[in-house]
């Protein structure tokens, strides 16, 4: 290469294919990571929409302690408080926003003919806020919590590289307005 490089025969095809090759490459490579950042941003905002839905479908179960400054999913049951909470169908939600199909026990995204990417494993854990904390300043949120499997195929590579399998972990908080 260095001898390519200090050749003054004026013929320089070899070095202009060269550094075309190279910028195809880098930029090849660069796309194929906003491609990626992409489609793990939307279906990060789409999980989140949903455990939303369900943080905000358990407000008629909430306990609202605008006195004490706290809030928790719990219903009066005879004479003591039990919580009371309602996960509600987060796969279905998935489902319509993203227009994903089911496929041996993943949910799938497909672009055309395709696979744009599969989802899969979702847990979905609700921590409800404590009844009556000693402390309400320090007393934890009506939160929920979700983790789940995303791969995404890479376009970039021919098929010789793995996919991209990563774990998204997203939360959603229920905060009382009034």
């Amino acid at each position: 290469m260095k001898n390519l490089l200090k050749n003054k025969g004026g013929d320089g095809s070899l070095i202009a294919v060269v550094i075309v090759i190279s910028i195809l490459l880098i930029s090849s490579s660069v796309y194929e990571y906003i491609r990626l950042t992409i489609i793990a941003r939307g279906v990060r905002d789409a999980v989140q929409s949903s455990i939303i839905s369900v943080a905000t479908t358990n407000y008629d179960e909430v306990y609202n302690g605008l006195r004490e400054g706290y809030s928790g999913g719990y219903s009066l049951e005879g004479s003591s408080w039990d919580e009371s909470l309602d996960t509600g169908d987060i796969y279905s939600q998935l489902d319509s926003t993203l227009g994903l199909t089911r496929q041996n026990g993943k949910h799938v995204k497909y672009a055309r003919e395709t696979l744009e990417y599969s989802l899969w494993g979702l847990n979905v854990a609700i921590i409800n806020a404590p009844f009556a904390p000693s402390n309400a300043d320090s007393a934890g949120k009506f939160l929920a919590e979700a983790t789940l499997e995303l791969e995404v195929p890479l376009s970039f590579g021919w098929e010789s590289l793995p996919p991209m399998c990563i774990t998204l972990h997203v939360k959603a908080s229920y905060t009382p307005k009034f």
